[in-house]
């Protein structure tokens, strides 16, 4: 039996104020991909995103939100997020987040733990603006199919099987009720499917993996009527991939890990948000040592301003060697 349609996104990560400094979310997490009751882990990062900025004083906007998921969150109860003012000045403001779920045993077990930066605008302004552009050359939006379209071609052309053409199809499904996305053609995933489709060859295997991108255009499928909104689906669209693209990148995929998960994050924002209007996202990995990998999201307007970058390190853990007789 098909899922039902996702919840649009305002509903899905809704929060109700259950304290001076504790709100949670009125549904429970989803899962993405996973076939254990485990929720993607962008639940948990918007639910602290969203409440940090509500207990931020108007006129003070995120720019730095840092942490490291701690443990996996439950498909079966709701997210809370404690929220604790660490700063209060007239320019700026840091609070702590703790983002957990109640146990049947009344305890709390925490998933998440970030710390939310906030900055007033400079009365002057700025003395110098700039940005950096992506690393490759994208289409437009208006000229990339959508991810179904995508799909829809690799099966056509023979490249894919109708099972890895379903394994995608369900392992966007929530993703795709909350944005709509534009796979760019010249990027990796849009190759190979995210990598689910591994043994497809792209375009960039003769570069280096960590000269290797890719990246899509995407906006929130639902009206979101604040800023807390807009960060919250910024911070949860900003999670994705980053875990595994090392492995897509290099024609693998998770059950070639034996642990693919993302330990931290660091989202840096760069001024207003506006992700119901489309954005480009580029994907980039830059290290993998030591059983972790670091890679990048970054992420800019249609007028090529950076809106934010999204760092995390992951735990990409081999499997054990079989003995040898």
């Amino acid at each position: 039996m098909p899922n039902p349609t996702p919840e649009p996104f305002t509903a899905q990560l809704a929060l109700t104020q259950l304290s001076e400094s504790t709100w949670q979310t009125t549904s429970h997490p989803q899962r993405m991909g996973n076939a254990l009751p485990i929720a993607y882990g962008g639940y948990a990062l918007t639910a602290a995103c969203q409440a940090a900025h509500l207990s931020a004083p108007a006129g003070y906007h995120l720019y730095s939100f840092l942490g490291n998921y701690l443990g996996p969150a439950s498909t079966d109860r709701p997210l809370r997020a404690t929220v604790r003012s660490v700063r209060q000045t007239r320019s700026f403001a840091t609070r702590h987040v703790e983002v957990s779920q109640l146990q049947d045993d009344g305890k709390e077990r925490v998933c998440l733990f970030a710390t939310a930066d906030f900055h007033i605008k400079e009365p002057a302004g700025s003395l110098l603006t700039y940005h950096r552009p992506p690393r490759g050359a994208y289409s437009h939006w208006s000229e990339c199919p959508s991810r179904t379209e995508t799909a829809d071609a690799l099966l056509a052309a023979g490249d894919i099987s109708r099972e890895t053409y379903a394994r995608f199809e369900s392992a966007v499904r929530v993703n795709a009720g909350l944005f709509e996305a534009r796979m760019c053609p010249e990027g990796v995933f849009a190759q190979n499917l995210t990598g689910i489709a591994k043994a497809v060859p792209h375009s960039q295997d003769d570069r280096p993996l960590v000269e290797r991108t890719s990246a899509d255009w995407f906006r929130c499928a639902s009206k979101l009527p604040s800023q807390t909104e807009q960060l919250g689906a910024l911070a949860f669209y900003s999670d994705g991939a980053l875990s595994f693209c090392p492995l897509s990148f290099s024609h693998l995929y998770h059950e070639d890990s034996a642990a693919c998960s993302s330990l931290d994050f660091a989202l840096r924002v760069f001024g207003e948000v506006d992700v119901q209007k489309w954005c480009l996202r580029e994907i980039t990995t830059s290290v993998g040592a030591e059983g972790r990998t670091y890679s990048e999201a970054w992420i800019w307007d249609e007028e090529g301003r950076a809106v934010a970058c999204m760092s995390q390190q992951s735990i990409l853990r081999a499997w054990p060697e079989k003995g040898k007789l």
